[in-house]
């Protein structure tokens, strides 16, 4: 011990380690004591106030959801209809709005109608019929759980007497539904419980004593905040934990940073005490100026004066031996950058001729015949069979979703010492095989494509024969038999609906006929005039059905002859009109005609619901429909749009609407070139 703090006294230099690593150790252990244990208390503070945030947003979601489900139960019984339980025989139609409803409200959602003797009565679901069913006296709200079963029910009283109670509208809803508002991550867990067997939402069940209104608990494991849940679930808790080791991960991924930064430091410091002292400070510059000379020339076959034979002589010499080794790497280096560019070049052109082969056959060949150029070994070959010093091809086998062996070229990479040259030829076997991959799924991508098209064809060819049987059948009942009033207008609700589903067949088998590139065109020379006038007087009864202003203006052009498809230009101008005379209830449609130098436009004009700029490219768009009040009157499949779209792409025509907004009416443009 006593010599160690002599040659401590007697040297400068572990005077200066001991002093650079005491100043600088200090602030690194005051930083990692206060992050250790301050910084962990505000990570798990914040922690919790974001978890009780996330469960208060959810059990507001969960009760605004709730309520809907009530209003919705409230707006049903308030129905005249209701007024059907009267009757023996219940009408079909009560029957029906259940099942609509409880279809739109959710999977596992069950609407029924208790009658005053505690009957089910009418139900969506058939297995409920005929079934007693009793509320609760005690109950002091319009709802009560039972298991894991909430159940709403309103009172339906008559509309020809608002004191006359007709039975109870009864809502039966799965709890198990409201998981889908809970969190689904693998190191959080969510759930609702009620302190007894009911456990909705996450299969962990953390083991806590649910007794406070809200509370929050830290344990070994888990950061665990739970709060008590109101009004239809006011026996439930809703329950968040997130892992502990994800809250303070942060925490701890910057302790460990810490300390390895500590370690640098260290390293750094003993360094700067070994090399900084009196007697070396002036050599040193001394040395530092003669390099910046040597750096500023670029003459790395300058030599310096070798002054003494202590450590900075050595430093000296060793530096000397330094600048000749560097002149020579820079030497090799700019030969091997020469190579390498070389390399480069020659791996781009090879990438280039591979990419733009079409077939398997055309890739292997191109690629064998860039690859004996460069090696010129005019002896290589692609196998079919592995070797022992081949390169190996793989590509996917799209169907089971795996790597398989497709062959191998006869190259032996081990003869090649220089890694980078083999680098350089599996880089060329990887772009062999994106480029077999890629052929083999454009080939699979097209042949699914024809065989989608082809089924939608065939389909729609076998479900059209039995709609025209249904509505011959129908249109039958309705001319010939004898049948009442309620019977009869059943039986056109059924012919409506086959004419709707026989239209969307056809639309459908259009677009397959279009996509699969079936659609024939007859073109011809055609008077767009003509056709527009003819589509008018097609729906100029809907129109007045509706009380609309219908006008058709030409402004007194003419010649508005076009060479074009008859039949399919005249799809394209009903199609539009009937959209606009559907979403338009009021106001007026109408037609405009105009020619511009080699052009012939057609526009569209409605006073209808409108649409905004940024929603207008989604209705081109197959299977859809922007969202609105007014869309919601008008249920469709929503490929009218789309396949006008396609048809008018067919014609070589282009399509497009404007419209200013939502409220403001809608333009469709038809623009023909003579």
């Amino acid at each position: 011990m006593l010599n160690i703090l002599k040659k401590i006294r007697k040297s400068l230099r572990l005077k200066l380690l001991l002093s650079f690593l005491f100043v600088s150790l200090v602030p690194f252990a005051i930083l990692i004591t206060y992050t250790l244990f301050l910084t962990q208390t505000k990570i798990v503070t914040k922690s919790i106030k974001e978890q009780y945030n996330r469960a208060d947003n959810v059990a507001h979601l969960i009760h605004m959801h709730l309520k809907s489900l009530e209003k919705e139960l409230s707006f049903l019984a308030s129905l005249d209809l209701m007024d059907d339980i009267l009757a023996d025989d219940i009408d079909k139609r009560v029957s029906i709005l259940l099942s609509k409803k409880a279809g739109d409200l959710g999977e596992h959602v069950y609407l029924f109608i208790v009658d005053t003797k505690d009957n089910i009565i009418a139900a969506n679901k058939n297995e409920l019929l005929s079934k007693s069913f009793v509320i609760p006296d005690k109950s002091t709200h319009n709802f009560f759980i039972k298991k894991d079963k909430l159940y709403i029910f309103d009172k339906i009283y008559a509309s020809f007497d608002s004191t006359k109670v007709l039975g109870n509208l009864v809502l039966e809803y799965d709890l198990n539904n409201l998981a889908i508002f809970l969190t689904h991550q693998e190191d959080m867990h969510s759930y609702l419980s009620n302190n007894k067997k009911s456990h909705i939402g996450d299969k962990t069940k953390l083991d806590i004593n649910l007794s406070e209104k809200r509370a929050d608990i830290l344990t070994e494991e888990h950061l665990i905040v739970y709060e008590k849940l109101d009004s239809f679930l006011e026996d439930y808790y809703l329950v968040y934990a997130v892992d502990k080791s994800l809250a303070l991960k942060f925490l701890y991924d910057f302790i460990s940073f810490m300390l390895y930064v500590s370690t640098a430091v260290v390293i750094i410091i003993v360094f700067l005490a070994l090399r900084y002292s009196k007697n070396i400070v002036l050599p040193i510059e001394k040395l530092t100026n003669t390099t910046q000379r040597i750096r500023n020339k670029q003459d790395y076959s300058h030599v310096l004066t070798v002054e003494s034979s202590d450590e900075i002589g050595v430093l000296t010499s060793s530096f000397n031996d330094m600048l000749k080794t560097t002149s020579l790497a820079l030497e090799k280096l700019e030969e091997e950058n020469r190579l390498r560019l070389q390399r480069f070049i020659q791996l781009i052109e090879v990438f280039n001729r591979i990419i733009q082969t079409q077939d398997e056959k055309e890739c292997i060949n191109v690629a064998m015949k860039e690859i004996r150029n460069i090696t010129s070994q005019d002896n290589l070959e692609f196998l079919k069979t592995k070797t022992q010093y081949g390169v190996d091809l793989y590509v996917t086998d799209f169907e089971k979703k795996k790597k398989v062996y497709f062959g191998s070229i006869s190259l032996a990479l081990d003869n090649f010492k220089d890694e980078n040259e083999q680098s350089f030829y599996n880089s060329i076997a990887n772009m062999i095989m994106l480029q077999l991959d890629k052929i083999r799924l454009t080939q699979r991508t097209e042949a699914v494509s024809h065989a989608k098209s082809a089924f939608i064809s065939n389909m729609s060819h076998e479900l059209r024969t039995p709609l025209n049987a249904i509505i011959g059948s129908t249109q039958f009942l309705i001319a010939y038999e004898n049948i009442t009033d309620d019977q009869q207008d059943t039986v056109a609700n059924i012919e409506t609906s086959a004419h709707y589903l026989l239209n969307m067949i056809n639309e459908i088998l259009d677009i397959a006929k279009i996509e699969a590139g079936k659609m024939e065109i007859h073109k011809e020379k055609v008077d767009i005039a003509l056709i527009a006038t003819n589509s008018y007087n097609m729906l100029q009864p809907l129109a007045e059905d509706k009380g609309l202003e219908f006008e058709i203006f030409d402004k007194n052009v003419t010649d508005l002859i076009v060479n074009s498809d008859v039949k399919i230009a005249q799809q394209i101008i009903i199609n539009l009109l009937s959209n606009a005379i559907k979403f338009t209830d009021t106001g007026f449609v109408k037609i405009e005609l105009s020619k511009l130098k080699n052009k012939i436009i057609l526009k569209i004009i409605d006073s209808g619901i409108g649409i905004s700029q940024e929603n207008i490219p989604f209705l081109f768009q197959e299977f859809t429909q922007v969202e609105s009040e007014m869309q919601k009157k008008h249920k469709g499949t929503g490929i009218g749009l789309a396949l006008s779209k396609k048809m008018a792409d067919l014609l070589e025509v282009e399509l497009t609407l404007e419209s200013d907004g939502l409220g403001k009416g809608t333009t469709a443009c038809v623009t023909f070139c003579i």
